[in-house]
């Protein structure tokens, strides 16, 4: 759908940002989280975990906490996705 056709609040979530990776300051949801860490492990394969923690490393410094800790959501999700064999005692779905 055209950006001139959205509703005010779906222009509002549309996402923009680096790696790749579209983040929102409202994507908190861990719908979306797993979302965004399957899209970085699509794009960037074994590489998926680093370029997320990159990301959250960048937002760490700055003023925006909520930023920096969804980066490590999506780091920790990423991680997860990209894992070879579950840890012993693991549940697997």
């Amino acid at each position: 759908m055209p950006p001139e056709q959205r509703r005010e609040g779906e222009r509002d979530r549309e996402p923009s940002g680096r790696a790749g990776l579209h983040l929102n300051r409202m994507m908190t949801s861990e719908r979306q989280i797993w979302e965004a860490a399957m899209l970085l492990v699509r794009r960037h394969g074994e590489d998926a975990a680093d370029v997320a923690g990159r990301e959250a490393k960048k937002h760490g410094d700055g003023d925006d906490e909520l930023t920096y800790v969804v980066w490590c959501w999506i780091a920790r999700a990423t991680a997860e996705l990209i894992k070879a064999e579950p840890e012993e005692g693991e549940h697997v779905h």
